[in-house]
């Protein structure tokens, strides 16, 4: 059989594929107008959907956020150019994630504010700085942060609506004022659509919308995955066939770099094991967005964990065996991030296709619509209604929140003509977190974190990580290396470097809105011990989250050796996990009894 490249030839889409791409649109629209009358009642209700959400619902609502249409587009990529040890630059995020299950998740509700940001002013109180630091970071994260990550999605459906729809990128279309390729104009279609029924409905419609595309994302993907495992499993066998590719090398199936001998990617797997993840553990962002809008401190911590388990143990081996087997049938492809759509096209019968392309469509509009709710509740939350019209009715910031939408979405398009590659974005902002999570953390834990404390950490990590990019650039060639991690590295350090001694200046007591912060959030651990007593539920929290992280990672690690054939070694790893499912389901039921 050849597996080349030549051999492949793209299948057109069937009248049922449109039908089920149809359909999801039009309910994707018919959900935005079902909630425009809830949504429109408050900023409240737009925002956080009146914090009425279940943790079934808010839980899945994050996962298929982050199910973007890049997702699996660089997650089978990188694995297929790398190899399955490179995953860990997303893997690792799982440790710090965990954590925002265990610890911080009831914390934020407790909180009860509409976004993080306006966390600023709950944990620092009223000033002066705290009002340069809200403002701020409203318009670094709103707008510069939230830009980036749209560019990124929008530029990996670029690359998969060229695929999957058979189009012509070089085609032209005049639509009146300019002239617009096929794919743009299918893009531009979509992401309309997605601000039509986000900028109606709110987040209501948000999260609803996500269920439908969580479903349609994982049928076609452990499916396309399951017809693409039983081809190449046919014949001589999976493994002797991978073998036979040109492209394949030994070391793409290893989960860990090789511990025996010093190598970039062994650094490189360690920055990711300790500390990449700090950033992720208090929680950021559309994820906090979710945790506020639930009922209760136990739905926010049971979301939380729902979220954990299907973003690291369901979601992705379906993404890395597609990459790996693709080197199977597409062995010599100059843009490894085509694997996946090009694994679409060519395994997927009618129907199904049809789905997956849904989904992937789905996907691309579950990010812009979760990215334009979030940037939009900062420019209205946090800068608005606090400091241009305070005084105002709450129709007037909803409508004034649909606008910001407009403005997100037109400047999200423009940043995507200036991002070459997808993993490259999300590895600069990788290192940009990395920084800044040390004092994101510190700020709940230490009395003496106060407003300047964390505006100079974040000033400083934006120009420490721009000067890594600049001076510490990765090197290409046959065997290139990638330096993210020393950059990760380099701005974690620098920047604490330079934010602890601004704290043990400028905090010689605890202060009022120290103080009070405190007595509202009753947060255990030494930081506090000067202000008041502690509770237990930090070093609850902290075991609880030893166990889940183990319980996951053996699942996680044992169903990929099961898939690859190590059959003891994934035998035993699931056998662990059997075990620790023992201590996780006392704690589920201590979890049930976590007040509303």
């Amino acid at each position: 059989m050849d597996y080349g490249l030549m051999s492949y030839d793209p299948t057109s889409m069937a009248t049922i594929d449109w039908v089920i791409v149809g359909l999801y649109l039009a309910s994707a629209i018919g959900i935005g107008l079902w909630f425009t009358r809830r949504a429109s009642r408050s900023t409240a209700d737009f925002f956080v959907a009146d914090r009425s959400l279940g943790w079934f619902v808010a839980g899945t609502s994050i996962v298929a956020t982050t199910f973007a249409a890049d997702t699996p587009v660089f997650v089978a990529g990188m694995t297929r150019e790398t190899g399955i040890w490179s995953n860990w630059f997303w893997w690792s995020v799982l440790i710090g994630q965990v954590a925002t299950a265990t610890i911080f998740a009831k914390l934020w509700r407790r909180s009860e504010v509409i976004t993080d940001v306006e966390f600023v002013k709950f944990r620092y109180g009223k000033g002066q700085i705290t009002t340069i630091l809200r403002i701020f970071k409203s318009f670094f994260m709103g707008i510069g942060v939230n830009c980036v990550i749209m560019a990124a999605v929008t530029l990996a459906m670029v690359k998969i609506t060229t695929v999957l729809l058979d189009l012509d990128p070089e085609t032209m279309h005049n639509i009146g004022f300019m002239e617009i390729s096929s794919t743009w104009l299918v893009l531009i279609v979509l992401g309309f659509i997605g601000l039509l029924y986000s900028a109606l409905s709110g987040l209501y419609g948000v999260v609803y919308t996500d269920i439908v595309q969580f479903s349609l994302a994982m049928i076609g993907s452990i499916g396309l995955a399951v017809i693409a495992y039983c081809d190449a499993s046919s014949g001589e066998g999976l493994m002797a066939k991978l073998a036979a590719s040109p492209d394949f090398k030994p070391e793409l199936l290893h989960f860990f770099p090789r511990f025996d001998t010093l190598s970039w990617p062994l650094f490189t797997f360690i920055v990711y094991i300790m500390m990449l993840w700090w950033a992720s553990a208090p929680g950021k962002g559309y994820s906090v967005q979710r945790l506020l809008a639930t009922r209760s401190e136990r739905d926010a911590k049971l979301a939380f964990l729902w979220y954990s388990f299907l973003h690291y143990v369901l979601r992705p081996w379906p993404w890395i065996v597609v990459g790996l087997l693709s080197l199977i049938y597409f062995p010599g492809i100059e843009d490894v991030e085509t694997a996946f759509p090009l694994m679409i096209d060519k395994f997927l019968p009618a129907g199904l296709k049809g789905v997956m392309i849904a989904a992937m469509l789905a996907a691309f509009m579950s990010t812009i619509d979760t990215h334009l709710n979030w940037g939009a509740s900062y420019i209205v939350n946090d800068v608005y209604q606090p400091y241009i019209q305070p005084n105002a009715s709450q129709k007037h910031y909803v409508m004034v929140a649909r606008i910001s939408m407009v403005f997100i979405t037109i400047a999200a398009l423009v940043s995507t003509t200036l991002i070459p590659s997808i993993l490259g974005a999300f590895m600069f902002l990788g290192v940009f977190f990395a920084g800044i999570g040390t004092v994101m953390i510190a700020r709940w834990f230490w009395w003496r974190v106060n407003a300047l404390t964390e505006l100079v950490a974040l000033v400083a990590t934006i120009i420490v990580a721009t000067l890594t990019l600049i001076f510490i650039p990765d090197v290409p060639g046959d065997e290139p290396i990638n330096k993210f991690a020393l950059r990760v590295l380099i701005t974690t350090f620098s920047v604490a470097a330079i934010w602890i001694p601004v704290a043990m200046f400028t905090s010689r007591e605890p202060d009022d809105a120290a103080i009070a912060f405190h007595k509202r959030m009753q947060i255990g651990g030494i930081g506090w011990k000067r202000v008041g007593e502690s509770s237990s539920e930090l070093s609850s929290g902290l075991y609880e989250w030893v166990l889940v992280v183990a319980l996951l990672l053996c699942i996680l690690l044992g169903t990929g050796k099961l898939l690859f054939h190590e059959w003891l070694v994934g035998g035993i790893l699931i056998g662990c996990a059997a075990l620790l499912c023992v201590p996780f389901l006392s704690m589920l039921r201590k979890t049930r009894a976590i007040t509303a």
